[in-house]
């Protein structure tokens, strides 16, 4: 397996992430000016996580069978997070569902799904609106809320898996 990191610059941090298989480790470091091998960053990359997480898992789902790998069978929590690049709410909430879900130092797992790409994925979970965020544990849907709420409502719907 090989991995490649992804870097972006924007506002003085840059966040570097190690991608294997449509995995995402997202971490924040240093300042560097650009990424030599990378100078074009891919959407996978193109949010920032907040300077105070340290490690969190973001899988970018890739077909049906990936998301049956990924979230059905996962024995962590997964936060799957069904949105379009089109969407201005979905864009809104994005980086504030990554920053709390990082706050859980690995004991929940993001993953998103672009509903454009994947509209099976959609249909199949009910998704008629977006951004809908859905909670599943140990493969079966725990939980669900459409559009945005408050950082606070996010922490409960969080904590819920913990």
């Amino acid at each position: 397996m090989s991995s490649r990191c992804l870097s972006r610059v924007l506002s003085g941090a840059v966040r570097c992430a190690a991608s294997i298989r449509g995995r995402v480790t997202y971490q924040t470091t240093s300042l560097i000016q650009h990424h030599p091998h990378f100078p074009a960053i891919t959407q996978v990359c193109s949010r920032l996580v907040s300077s105070s997480a340290d490690k969190f898992v973001c899988i970018n789902i890739q077909d049906s069978k990936h998301f049956q790998e990924e979230v059905q069978e996962n024995t962590l929590p997964v936060i799957v997070d069904f949105h379009a690049n089109w969407c201005g709410p979905c864009k809104l909430l994005g980086p504030r569902l990554e920053s709390i879900v990082s706050s859980t130092n690995g004991k929940v797992i993001l993953a998103k799904v672009d509903v454009d790409d994947h509209g099976d994925l959609a249909m199949r979970y009910g998704v008629n609106a977006v951004p809908t965020v859905i909670a599943f544990k140990n493969g079966k849907n725990i939980d669900k809320f459409q559009g945005l709420i408050d950082d606070d409502r996010i922490i409960t719907f969080v904590e819920k898996l913990l």
